[in-house]
């Protein structure tokens, strides 16, 4: 009877038989992420003055977050959560920069760490991590005992990190208009992925300075500042300002802010 109600109300059949048996229209499935949105603002106005103890909420928030970030940061989250309110879960997502900030427009994720997205005034943001962007070789690399110039660095075999074709905000795009493009040998999405590829090749890769106290261990890597392009780095929380007076957001976001503090520290 509903459906019924539905298809009259949207003049389309929503659900239609095959051999595969139910399957969605087209138009059912342009209705999905409205109406899910919808649910979601509905749910907030009748929650949002609603008390919160997070010792006993059972809250799911949705975070995105690289796999950078996974490494960096998320350890010291998690351990916050697990002292603090053990019973509220979370799901990561892994989304490029543009999807990240329609995720965060339309509320299919709560929280995104990040750094350098471009966001309209309706996304906030919360400064987290200072950081830099350095160049690590493999300790045996030609170039590890050479002075590491621009030239010399554009000419190198580089790994690039993109996750979506135009993403070039952690090395291109902030290099002088006068320097030629570096020698890209390979593009990966994952940033974890480097350190074992620049251990065993002459390729070379410009990562995060966190990143590379953590993942020089062994001494295995050399870590150089970067000749060109713009080195300094801040990580940052983003969220929609929908959620500015949550209950649940504020105290997420404050537990976030204090567990990087400690890793500033």
């Amino acid at each position: 009877h509903i459906l019924s109600r539905l298809r009259a109300q949207f003049d389309d059949p929503l659900l239609v038989r095959t051999t595969r048996g139910m399957e969605p229209t087209p138009r059912a499935l342009a209705l999905i992420d409205p109406v899910r949105q919808a649910l979601r603002q509905v749910h907030q106005v009748f929650n949002a003055q609603a008390e919160f103890d997070a010792r006993t909420s059972e809250h799911a928030f949705s975070i995105r977050m690289g796999d950078m970030n996974e490494f960096l940061v998320l350890p010291s989250i998690l351990l916050a959560l697990e002292k603090e309110a053990p019973s509220i879960s979370a799901t990561i997502h892994h989304l490029t920069p543009a999807a990240t900030v329609k995720a965060l427009d339309s509320g299919e994720v709560d929280f995104a760490v990040s750094a350098r997205l471009s966001h309209s005034k309706s996304i906030r943001s919360l400064d987290l991590l200072q950081d830099k962007m350095v160049c690590i070789l493999r300790k045996d690399h030609p170039f590890a005992r050479r002075p590491l110039t621009a030239g010399a660095f554009l000419k190198l075999r580089h790994i690039n990190f993109v996750q979506a074709l135009a993403d070039t905000r952690f090395a291109d795009g902030d290099a002088p208009h006068r320097h030629p493009r570096r020698n890209v040998v390979l593009n990966i999405p994952h940033w974890l992925a480097a350190p074992a590829i620049v251990e065993s090749t002459d390729m070379v890769a410009a990562i995060s300075e966190r990143m590379a106290r953590r993942v020089n261990d062994r001494g295995q890597f050399v870590v150089r500042p970067l000749p060109i392009g713009n080195r300094e780095l801040v990580w940052r929380l983003y969220w929609h300002r929908r959620y500015d007076t949550q209950p649940a957001h504020v105290w997420m976001r404050d537990l976030v802010r204090r567990a990087c503090a400690g890793l500033n520290a």
